[in-house]
């Protein structure tokens, strides 16, 4: 499927997918639908439609970014990995020792959640993601990485051996 911005698709697919990128970046089932509900408001006030996924996406971000600052009064750029993984952390659950979904990305930044989910999930580009949020594509790719990493050193099995 080609991804270029004019594309359109289904109202109820494209709200979906919204949503799963809003739950990527909130880690909370009420958080994402209020972004998805006010992003929505906000495309189809200035657009009059639900024009594009990509056009969608970015009032998703934008909006939980700016939540984010309003919230903590603190800029995009200082949010810790510790306050992420504190507001995670209540929203995760180990069922039987086993790792769940959420626990997993918990461990990640958000910026990181972010690009993995848009590469792995919504199957866009490093190119397309760097377009999409604002970053280089070097940084995407970065980014991607460095989530990679984390998540292969949190599941190193060696290391796993260690904890128990």
């Amino acid at each position: 499927m080609n991804r270029s911005e004019n594309q359109r698709i289904d109202d109820r697919q494209l709200i979906n997918s919204g949503y799963r990128y809003a739950m990527s970046l909130s880690h909370d089932q009420h958080d994402a639908e209020d972004l998805i509900q006010q992003a929505c408001l906000k495309v189809l006030r200035s657009q009059g439609t639900l024009v594009s996924k990509s056009y969608l996406f970015t009032a998703v971000r934008n909006l939980f970014y700016d939540g984010l600052r309003k919230q903590r009064s603190i800029s995009e750029e200082r949010v810790t990995e510790d306050s992420i993984a504190d507001k995670n952390a209540s929203h995760t659950r180990a069922v039987d020792q086993k790792l769940d979904l959420e626990e997993i990305l918990g461990c990640l930044r958000s910026e990181e959640r972010e690009v993995l989910f848009l590469q792995c999930v919504e199957g866009y580009t490093a190119e397309e993601i760097g377009t999409l949020t604002n970053q280089p594509r070097g940084t995407v790719l970065s980014l991607l990485s460095r989530a990679k990493q984390r998540l292969n050193k949190r599941f190193d099995p060696n290391q796993m051996m260690r904890t128990k």
